[in-house]
Protein backbone atom coordinates (compact mmCIF):
# COMPACT_ATOMS: atom_id res chain seq x y z
CA UNK A 1 0.00 0.00 0.00
CA UNK A 2 1.23 3.69 -0.55
CA UNK A 3 2.50 5.49 2.48
CA UNK A 4 0.36 7.98 4.48
CA UNK A 5 1.88 11.02 3.39
CA UNK A 6 1.54 9.89 -0.39
CA UNK A 7 -2.40 9.23 0.06
CA UNK A 8 -1.99 13.08 1.57
CA UNK A 9 -0.38 14.54 -1.04
CA UNK A 10 -2.49 12.81 -3.16
CA UNK A 11 -5.35 14.08 -1.56
CA UNK A 12 -4.18 17.55 -1.50
CA UNK A 13 -3.49 17.20 -5.29
CA UNK A 14 -7.02 16.16 -6.21
CA UNK A 15 -8.64 18.47 -4.37
CA UNK A 16 -7.13 21.49 -5.55
CA UNK A 17 -8.18 20.07 -9.11
CA UNK A 18 -11.33 19.63 -8.05
CA UNK A 19 -11.96 23.07 -6.49
CA UNK A 20 -10.17 25.05 -9.09
CA UNK A 21 -12.24 23.06 -11.82
CA UNK A 22 -15.81 23.70 -10.14
CA UNK A 23 -16.64 19.79 -10.08
CA UNK A 24 -19.27 18.90 -8.57
CA UNK A 25 -21.19 15.47 -7.67
CA UNK A 26 -23.44 13.58 -10.51
CA UNK A 27 -25.64 12.96 -7.94
CA UNK A 28 -25.83 16.05 -6.05
CA UNK A 29 -24.43 19.38 -7.98
CA UNK A 30 -25.74 21.83 -4.99
CA UNK A 31 -23.28 20.11 -2.42
CA UNK A 32 -19.70 21.28 -2.32
CA UNK A 33 -17.14 18.80 -1.39
CA UNK A 34 -15.74 19.71 1.88
CA UNK A 35 -11.88 20.27 2.65
CA UNK A 36 -11.84 18.67 5.73
CA UNK A 37 -13.95 15.33 4.97
CA UNK A 38 -12.22 14.98 1.72
CA UNK A 39 -8.50 14.64 3.18
CA UNK A 40 -9.27 12.71 6.11
CA UNK A 41 -11.10 10.43 3.60
CA UNK A 42 -8.11 9.70 2.37
CA UNK A 43 -6.58 8.23 5.32
CA UNK A 44 -10.04 6.29 6.39
CA UNK A 45 -9.08 2.74 5.21
CA UNK A 46 -5.81 2.62 6.74
CA UNK A 47 -7.43 3.67 10.33
CA UNK A 48 -8.81 -0.03 10.71
CA UNK A 49 -5.41 -0.60 12.14
CA UNK A 50 -6.21 1.26 15.11
CA UNK A 51 -8.61 -1.47 16.11
CA UNK A 52 -8.19 -3.79 19.06
CA UNK A 53 -6.74 -6.79 18.72
CA UNK A 54 -6.02 -5.86 14.67
CA UNK A 55 -5.05 -8.45 12.67
CA UNK A 56 -4.16 -8.43 8.93
CA UNK A 57 -7.30 -9.83 7.39
CA UNK A 58 -8.95 -6.58 8.86
CA UNK A 59 -6.99 -4.26 6.49
CA UNK A 60 -8.05 -6.35 3.44
CA UNK A 61 -11.29 -6.02 4.52
CA UNK A 62 -11.30 -2.31 4.62
CA UNK A 63 -9.43 -2.35 1.08
CA UNK A 64 -12.10 -4.45 -0.66
CA UNK A 65 -9.94 -7.44 -0.96
CA UNK A 66 -11.64 -10.12 0.86
CA UNK A 67 -10.51 -13.43 -0.56
CA UNK A 68 -7.49 -11.43 -2.57
CA UNK A 69 -3.93 -12.31 -0.21
CA UNK A 70 -1.34 -9.92 -0.49
CA UNK A 71 0.75 -11.28 -3.64
CA UNK A 72 -2.37 -12.04 -5.30
CA UNK A 73 -3.71 -8.87 -6.49
CA UNK A 74 -3.43 -8.71 -10.26
CA UNK A 75 -4.00 -11.94 -10.57
CA UNK A 76 -7.16 -13.29 -13.00
CA UNK A 77 -10.51 -11.36 -11.89
CA UNK A 78 -9.11 -10.07 -9.01
CA UNK A 79 -9.22 -6.59 -9.95
CA UNK A 80 -12.46 -6.41 -11.64
CA UNK A 81 -13.66 -7.80 -8.05
CA UNK A 82 -11.58 -5.13 -6.53
CA UNK A 83 -13.63 -2.44 -8.95
CA UNK A 84 -17.58 -3.98 -8.33
CA UNK A 85 -16.63 -3.65 -4.49
CA UNK A 86 -15.14 -0.05 -4.97
CA UNK A 87 -18.55 1.03 -7.20
CA UNK A 88 -20.68 -0.99 -4.39
CA UNK A 89 -19.54 0.56 -1.76
CA UNK A 90 -19.63 4.19 -2.82
CA UNK A 91 -23.30 3.29 -4.04
CA UNK A 92 -24.06 1.78 -0.67
CA UNK A 93 -22.98 4.87 1.13
CA UNK A 94 -24.32 8.13 -1.04
CA UNK A 95 -26.68 9.37 1.98
CA UNK A 96 -23.30 9.79 4.14
CA UNK A 97 -21.56 11.01 1.39
CA UNK A 98 -24.26 13.62 1.37
CA UNK A 99 -23.78 13.94 5.30
CA UNK A 100 -20.24 14.46 5.29
CA UNK A 101 -19.30 15.73 1.90
CA UNK A 102 -15.93 14.28 0.35
CA UNK A 103 -15.44 11.57 3.23
CA UNK A 104 -16.49 8.88 1.13
CA UNK A 105 -15.09 10.23 -1.97
CA UNK A 106 -11.67 10.10 0.00
CA UNK A 107 -12.30 6.79 0.84
CA UNK A 108 -12.60 6.15 -3.07
CA UNK A 109 -9.52 7.64 -3.84
CA UNK A 110 -7.27 6.31 -1.83
CA UNK A 111 -8.53 3.13 -2.98
CA UNK A 112 -7.83 4.41 -6.63
CA UNK A 113 -4.27 4.87 -5.54
CA UNK A 114 -4.06 1.96 -3.51
CA UNK A 115 -4.66 -0.24 -6.65
CA UNK A 116 -2.23 2.03 -8.77
CA UNK A 117 0.72 1.52 -6.13
CA UNK A 118 0.17 -2.23 -5.80
CA UNK A 119 0.18 -2.86 -9.72
CA UNK A 120 3.29 -0.51 -10.58
CA UNK A 121 5.50 0.77 -7.81
CA UNK A 122 5.44 -2.43 -5.09
CA UNK A 123 6.11 -4.10 -8.01
CA UNK A 124 9.15 -2.17 -8.56
CA UNK A 125 10.51 -2.29 -5.57
CA UNK A 126 10.47 -5.89 -5.88
CA UNK A 127 12.51 -5.85 -8.66
CA UNK A 128 15.01 -3.01 -7.34
CA UNK A 129 15.03 -5.48 -3.80
CA UNK A 130 15.44 -8.73 -5.99
CA UNK A 131 18.97 -7.88 -6.45
CA UNK A 132 20.17 -8.48 -2.63
CA UNK A 133 18.15 -12.08 -3.41
CA UNK A 134 15.42 -11.11 -1.37
CA UNK A 135 11.93 -11.75 -2.56
CA UNK A 136 8.83 -11.18 -2.04
CA UNK A 137 8.33 -14.23 0.02
CA UNK A 138 11.14 -13.03 2.88
CA UNK A 139 10.18 -11.15 6.04
CA UNK A 140 12.86 -8.89 5.94
CA UNK A 141 11.45 -7.66 2.42
CA UNK A 142 8.43 -5.78 4.45
CA UNK A 143 10.69 -5.12 6.76
CA UNK A 144 12.55 -2.75 4.48
CA UNK A 145 9.69 -1.76 2.20
CA UNK A 146 7.71 -0.66 5.29
CA UNK A 147 11.22 1.38 6.55
CA UNK A 148 11.20 2.83 2.86
CA UNK A 149 7.45 4.01 2.64
CA UNK A 150 8.14 6.17 5.84
CA UNK A 151 11.56 7.38 4.42
CA UNK A 152 9.81 8.58 1.11
CA UNK A 153 6.51 10.14 3.34
CA UNK A 154 9.30 12.36 5.56
CA UNK A 155 10.89 13.64 2.50
CA UNK A 156 7.50 14.69 1.09
CA UNK A 157 7.06 16.55 4.06
CA UNK A 158 9.99 18.25 3.92
CA UNK A 159 9.68 19.18 0.28
CA UNK A 160 6.11 19.61 -0.29
CA UNK A 161 5.18 22.71 1.84
CA UNK A 162 1.28 22.36 0.79
CA UNK A 163 0.98 19.44 3.22
CA UNK A 164 0.99 21.91 5.60
CA UNK A 165 -2.45 22.17 4.39
CA UNK A 166 -3.36 18.47 5.04
CA UNK A 167 -2.16 18.33 8.77
CA UNK A 168 -4.65 21.74 9.16
CA UNK A 169 -7.65 19.95 7.99
CA UNK A 170 -6.60 16.37 10.11
CA UNK A 171 -6.37 19.24 13.18
CA UNK A 172 -9.88 20.62 12.82
CA UNK A 173 -12.06 17.76 11.21
CA UNK A 174 -15.03 16.99 12.65
CA UNK A 175 -15.57 13.53 14.17
CA UNK A 176 -16.46 11.19 11.54
CA UNK A 177 -17.16 7.47 10.93
CA UNK A 178 -16.96 4.77 8.38
CA UNK A 179 -20.23 3.57 8.52
CA UNK A 180 -20.77 -0.20 8.91
CA UNK A 181 -16.81 -0.74 8.34
CA UNK A 182 -14.62 1.50 10.53
CA UNK A 183 -15.71 3.28 13.75
CA UNK A 184 -15.44 7.14 14.97
CA UNK A 185 -12.88 5.87 18.04
CA UNK A 186 -10.35 4.12 15.71
CA UNK A 187 -10.97 6.74 12.95
CA UNK A 188 -10.23 9.20 15.63
CA UNK A 189 -7.34 7.59 16.88
CA UNK A 190 -5.74 6.80 13.96
CA UNK A 191 -5.66 10.27 12.31
CA UNK A 192 -3.99 11.40 16.50
CA UNK A 193 -1.14 8.93 15.78
CA UNK A 194 -0.91 10.15 12.08
CA UNK A 195 -0.65 13.71 13.47
CA UNK A 196 1.95 13.16 15.64
CA UNK A 197 4.47 10.67 14.30
CA UNK A 198 4.46 12.55 11.19
CA UNK A 199 3.86 15.54 11.53
CA UNK A 200 4.88 16.72 15.26
CA UNK A 201 7.77 14.43 15.57
CA UNK A 202 10.88 15.26 14.27
CA UNK A 203 12.60 12.73 11.36
CA UNK A 204 15.49 12.57 10.05
CA UNK A 205 15.48 11.86 5.89
CA UNK A 206 17.18 9.75 4.03
CA UNK A 207 17.11 8.41 0.65
CA UNK A 208 15.32 5.16 -0.18
CA UNK A 209 17.60 2.75 -1.73
CA UNK A 210 14.88 0.48 -3.27
CA UNK A 211 11.88 2.54 -3.42
CA UNK A 212 13.07 5.20 -5.82
CA UNK A 213 11.68 8.89 -4.27
CA UNK A 214 11.91 10.42 -7.46
CA UNK A 215 9.43 7.41 -9.02
CA UNK A 216 7.36 8.57 -6.26
CA UNK A 217 7.36 11.80 -6.77
CA UNK A 218 5.70 11.45 -10.99
CA UNK A 219 3.66 8.83 -9.49
CA UNK A 220 2.00 11.08 -7.59
CA UNK A 221 1.30 13.65 -10.60
CA UNK A 222 0.58 10.50 -12.53
CA UNK A 223 -1.83 8.92 -10.03
CA UNK A 224 -3.35 12.18 -9.33
CA UNK A 225 -4.49 13.00 -13.31
CA UNK A 226 -5.38 9.18 -13.95
CA UNK A 227 -7.78 9.89 -10.72
CA UNK A 228 -9.30 12.99 -11.67
CA UNK A 229 -10.53 11.15 -15.03
CA UNK A 230 -11.94 8.19 -13.13
CA UNK A 231 -13.80 10.43 -11.32
CA UNK A 232 -15.14 12.07 -14.25
CA UNK A 233 -15.68 9.41 -16.37
CA UNK A 234 -17.17 6.61 -14.36
CA UNK A 235 -20.13 9.51 -12.92
CA UNK A 236 -18.45 10.74 -9.13
CA UNK A 237 -18.18 13.79 -10.22
CA UNK A 238 -18.85 15.98 -13.15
Amino acid sequence: MAGTIVHLTVAERLYRYITDNDLKYCFDSRLNIDEDYFIAGNICPDGIMARKNYEREMKLHSHFRDGIPDGTFGNPGTVELFEKRMTGFWNEHLKEEKQCPGLYLGYITHMMTDKRFILGERNEFFKAISVTGLTDKDRETFVIFNAETDMVDFKLIEDISELNNAKNSLERVKPYEIKGLITERELTDSRKWILEHFFYSMHETSEPLYLNYDRMRKFIDDVAGEIVERLVNEGYLS
